[in-house]
């Protein structure tokens, strides 16, 4: 799931590092404040920039997020934003 948690943040354009700091009038998070991508609250700025860009239209993996969002499930959600991202950076 760490690994998982790193996978978004990346794709967010997120710093983070084993404490969170203040460089560069940039705040980076710890590694273990990503864990909240598991909330709705950190989660759905992901979901939001991958359904509103045009570019992901085609993509079968950008589907599989719409059909989780209705039901709630944020586990399946989530399994379906981490799918997304390693089949967009491959």
């Amino acid at each position: 799931m760490e690994n998982d948690n790193k996978l978004i943040a990346d794709f967010m354009g997120m710093k983070y590092s084993e404490k969170r700091s203040f460089n560069d009038g940039e705040w980076t998070h710890s590694i273990q404040s990503l864990s909240r991508f598991r909330s709705w609250e950190w989660l759905m700025p992901v979901v939001s920039k991958i359904l509103t860009n045009e570019n992901y239209i085609d993509m079968t993996q950008r589907e599989n997020i719409m059909d989780s969002l209705p039901y709630g499930m944020i586990d399946d959600t989530y399994d379906a934003v981490v799918e997304f991202i390693n089949e967009y950076n491959n």
